[in-house]
Formats: C-alpha cells, sequence, structure tokens
C-alpha cells in the first residue's frame, strides 16, 4: 500500500460527498417538477436535463464504494418520471433496459411502485372529465405495474419494498371501486338523457 495523505483523502472525500447531495437533490427536484408537468399535460415545459445528471453522480459515486447509497432515491424518482411520462405521452410501459440511463434493478422496482399513485391522479382527473377511455386506459397501466411488482418477494435485498407492495395494492383496489362507481354512474346519466328525448 503506498503512502496516503489521510487528511488530504478525507477533504476530497467530503468535498465529493457535498457535489453528489447537491446533484441528487437537484436530480428529486427536477423529477418532481416534471412529473407535475406530466400531470398537467405541459410536454413542452418537461426537461431532460436529469438525464445527464445522474450520469454525472453516477460517476462520482464510483470513487467511493460507501456512495452508492445516494444513488437510490434520484434513481427512484428518475424512473417514477420517466415511465409516467411514456405512459401519459406514448402509451407505452417502459421495461428496466428501456430506461436511458442505467440504474440500480431494485431502484427501477421501487420506482415503477411509486407510478401507481400519479397514474391514480391521471384516473381521477379523467372521470371528472367523463373520460372514460382514459380512465381506463390509466387503470390497465396500473394494473400491468402491479402485477409486475407482486412477481418480486425479495424483501431483504429491496428495501422498503413490501410496503409500497401495500400501498399499491390499495390504491389498486380503491381506484377499481372509483371506476366501476363512475362506468354505473356514467350508465345511468346515459339512460336518463334517453328518457329525456
Amino acid at each position: 500500500m503506498g503512502k496516503i495523505d489521510l487528511l488530504e483523502y478525507f477533504e476530497k472525500k467530503d468535498s465529493t460527498r457535498e457535489e453528489i447531495l447537491k446533484i441528487a437533490r437537484e436530480i428529486v427536484r427536477n423529477c418532481a417538477m416534471n412529473i407535475r408537468h406530466v400531470q398537467k399535460m405541459k410536454k413542452e415545459e418537461i426537461s431532460f436535463e436529469v438525464i445527464d445528471k445522474l450520469k454525472k453522480l453516477e460517476e462520482l459515486t464510483k470513487e467511493y464504494y460507501d456512495f452508492g447509497k445516494y444513488l437510490n432515491l434520484p434513481q427512484q424518482e428518475y424512473v417514477e418520471f420517466q415511465i409516467f411520462y411514456s405512459i401519459v405521452f406514448e402509451d407505452k410501459y417502459l421495461e428496466y433496459h428501456e430506461l436511458e440511463v442505467e440504474v440500480k434493478p431494485e431502484n427501477y422496482v421501487l420506482g415503477i411502485c411509486d407510478v401507481v399513485g400519479e397514474l391514480r391522479r391521471m384516473i381521477l382527473e379523467s372521470i371528472k372529465n367523463d373520460d372514460i377511455k382514459n380512465a381506463e386506459k390509466y387503470y390497465r397501466f396500473m394494473e400491468k405495474i402491479y402485477d409486475e411488482i407482486i412477481r418480486y418477494d425479495y424483501y431483504h435485498v429491496i428495501e422498503g419494498l413490501r410496503k409500497k407492495q401495500d400501498i399499491c395494492r390499495g390504491i389498486l383496489e380503491k381506484t377499481y371501486g372509483d371506476l366501476v362507481t363512475f362506468v354505473e354512474n356514467l350508465k345511468l346519466r346515459e339512460e336518463l338523457g334517453k328518457h329525456r328525448d
């Protein structure tokens, strides 16, 4: 082992950590803003600079093995945004290998869990607008995601998965009830409309 200046080593490591945390916060904030733009259907306001920031973050974390943990939340937020964007604007669910940035498999699984909550918002908005087509489309994507995540029961290697699966199941069941009520209400209004004519 060569001679090392420990003070210099720790100064550099601390400085790298500060830069990592700054970029990680920016990614999380940018993804949150992008998700909001998707919800509002403001495609032109969405920024994909998070992709470059994620690549930079990964480079920085490679230098110190114990900094890998700082990738988790930013990668999960990116997965949530990218898949939500793809579903809403491209009618497509992105598989792990289709992401533009390579992420840890654990972060992909945890990130897709969070898309279910975003899809519920889109379904409720569709119901509000009497848009049965989109409401049913988003629900099919919700089911697809839930079918995907329940395949995994590796709770010791995917931390927090069980809790997210339970939340997803609750959202799915509640949304199904909302959808059934909406369809029945729509049919009833159509019948009443016929009798008025």
